[in-house]
């Protein structure tokens, strides 16, 4: 439950970057691997399962890297940091933006 809470800040800090292309349809879902040091920033993204438009994941990795720290993680315990929140995967949907 504690790693949840700092996934879910992580992703509405990449939704409030993310600018949506205009190919982005209700269907397609992206889902990328974000990995953090445990300083909150990010080191490395990368697409796991792509949406099958490129304009669409590259506006889903640009909105990680606009982030580029999350600082919540900083007080994240060792031992959650290291088994939830090191290597995060994360699905983007544009449905998903704030309801």
């Amino acid at each position: 439950e504690v790693a949840m809470a700092y996934t879910d800040a992580i992703q509405a800090m990449i939704e409030d970057n993310w600018s949506r292309p205009p190919s982005a349809r209700r269907d397609m879902q992206v889902v990328l691997r974000i990995q953090l040091i445990p300083t909150g920033e990010v080191v490395g993204v990368s697409v796991l399962k792509s949406s099958g438009d490129q304009a669409f994941d590259r506006s889903a990795i640009n909105a990680v890297n606009k982030a580029a720290r999350f600082p919540e993680v900083a007080d994240a315990p060792p031992q959650v940091f290291e088994r939830r929140l090191r290597s995060l995967q994360l699905v983007f949907r544009p449905e998903d933006l704030r309801q």
